[in-house]
């Protein structure tokens, strides 16, 4: 890890502690060069450790950058959320995800997806499932059912 005073390459660390809520490290650095001390909270990325499986069989790297567009989409009526909290949402969808232990699907992204957009921003969420295919049927006049 660089340091991010100087940019000096050799920092030591002079604490460390998991997150008990999160697969998250919490770590106190030192650079060698300049003496600055600073934080940094280390999660394992999605992609090096799990792969989504299509639906043909074939494997794919998760890939944070598409889950962030497809978030920020979302948020038309709301460019200020989407420029803000996309990637936050997008880390929280990945938190999730990397919790799992079966295969990870796509079907899997979309829903925990839709379900934290929901918590979020209903309207955000509606649009998400619009755009995923998640709405399946219409019970009554102008209220869609999700599958």
């Amino acid at each position: 890890m660089f340091c991010v005073n100087c940019f000096n390459k050799s920092t030591s660390v002079t604490n460390s502690r998991p997150n008990k809520n999160q697969a998250q490290i919490w770590r106190r650095r030192q650079c060698s060069k300049c003496g600055h001390t600073f934080t940094t909270h280390e999660r394992p990325s999605l992609a090096d450790n799990k792969k989504i499986t299509l639906a043909d069989g074939k494997t794919n790297d998760f890939n944070l950058g598409k889950l962030i567009i497809s978030i920020s989409r979302s948020f038309s009526h709301a460019p200020n959320e989407a420029a803000y909290n996309s990637l936050w949402l997008a880390q929280t969808v990945e938190n999730l995800l990397s919790t799992e232990h079966e295969t990870i699907r796509p079907e899997n992204i979309a829903a925990i997806t839709h379900k934290t957009l929901r918590q979020y921003d209903e309207a955000a969420a509606m649009q998400y499932a619009l755009h995923h295919n998640l709405l399946k049927s219409i019970k009554r006049r102008g209220r869609p059912s999700l599958a």
